[in-house]
């Protein structure tokens, strides 16, 4: 099996806690060790096993306990959906939802917001440039 990084290494939501059990994770587990007729056959299994065990949520209404009552809907805004899949994502890209929930927010200038996209040395060209902006605002204010 291949070694993962940090970063792409999968994390459970509550759905996966929801329509999974130990039984059906340590048939994952088992996976890699069957021949390839036998991984097939066993990886069908067991997403028909979550498929079933999702559908069966959907009739019983146990999807309140993952918040997608309607009254959560009512009250969540699209920061906290930013927030809720943040921890799923790659560093990229937790930057970028970061970026668009501080926007959303209006918590940080957007310009500062953008620079943080930006490689160190586009960053530096950048406040080169504002620095410039500014002197020659200053300069033009006191008649030069």
């Amino acid at each position: 099996m291949n070694e993962q990084h940090n970063d792409d290494a999968l994390k459970l939501t509550d759905l996966d806690f929801l329509t999974g059990n130990h039984h059906l994770q340590m048939m994952k587990a088992a996976l890699p060790y069957m021949n390839l007729s036998q991984q097939k056959m066993f990886s069908v299994f067991i997403k028909a096993q979550e498929m079933r065990r999702t559908m069966n949520l959907f009739q019983q209404g146990e999807l309140s306990a993952m918040g997608l009552s309607a009254q959560a809907k009512q009250t969540a805004t699209p920061a906290d959906m930013l927030e809720a899949i943040k921890p799923y994502a790659n560093t990229y890209e937790q930057e970028l939802i970061s970026l668009m929930s501080s926007l959303m927010k209006g918590t940080t200038a957007p310009m500062d917001q953008l620079k943080n996209l930006l490689t160190p040395e586009q960053q530096s060209r950048i406040d080169t440039m504002q620095f410039m902006m500014q002197a020659m605002q200053q300069m033009n204010g006191a008649g030069i």
